[in-house]
């Protein structure tokens, strides 16, 4: 039986030229991502986006274009049997950013997450975890915004 399972991402900006990046471990796995995750039954991809900015950072976000779609196959890494298609949008906060971000990409130790701003001219070195985030990122730096 084939299964497969559809993740929205975001790119957030700030007013300095820096996007958020999530650096966090799940499952026991540690990941170096961008805000998002997974669209739940019955949801539509943006508003899912929406509620995972809220869910992840208590951040209001509008959602803009389309940046990337992974047109690749890609399996799972928390189950074999699993492709996965992920969406990644530009979005803009609504209100003040307030949320907790650390210095350095740094995944914690315990299940969970820290937020990262990164310079934009810096995207391209980080070591993100999974060639759909770094194909991503190649999509986004590549866009005139």
């Amino acid at each position: 039986m084939s299964k497969r399972t559809v993740r929205v991402y975001g790119f957030l900006e700030d007013a300095q030229g820096r996007v958020l990046v999530s650096a966090e471990r799940f499952r026991g796995k540690p990941l170096v991502k961008y805000p998002g995750g997974g669209v739940e039954w019955g949801e539509g991809i943006r508003e899912a986006l929406v509620r995972e900015f809220q869910e992840e950072l208590q951040l209001e976000v509008t959602v803009g274009d389309l940046v990337f779609f992974n047109e690749f196959p890609v399996i799972s890494a928390f189950d074999p049997e699993v492709q996965v298609f992920s969406f990644f949008y530009r979005v803009v906060a609504v209100g003040p950013m307030t949320f907790a971000t650390q210095d350095a990409i740094e995944v914690p130790h315990d299940d969970g997450e820290r937020a990262v701003w990164v310079p934009r001219a810096e995207l391209a070195t980080v070591a993100f975890t999974y060639m759909i985030e770094q194909e991503a990122t190649k999509a986004f730096l590549a866009a005139s915004y």
